[in-house]
């Protein structure tokens, strides 16, 4: 495992998803991150990690525990 620092676009390009659902994988814990002067900063082996859970499948998106509509908000997770 590396312990490569990338950004955040970095990381959603590695898991095939958005910027704003590499945000909610950290606040849920699935993905290691930093915030330097307003910048998220990603270590790469939470990503790699993540995608060994995950069989190197595009990451699940994550939305809000009280979410009904079960990813059909259109609100940019993918």
């Amino acid at each position: 495992m590396s312990d490569q620092i990338l950004s955040i676009t970095e990381a959603a390009q590695i898991l095939q998803t958005t910027p704003l659902n590499i945000l909610m994988h950290i606040k849920r814990g699935l993905l290691k991150g930093t915030e330097n002067d307003g910048e998220w900063l990603i270590e790469r082996a939470s990503i790699d990690d993540l995608m060994l859970k995950t069989g190197g499948r595009k990451a699940d998106p994550v939305c809000a525990s009280g979410c009904a509509r079960q990813h059909a908000c259109g609100g940019g997770c993918s």
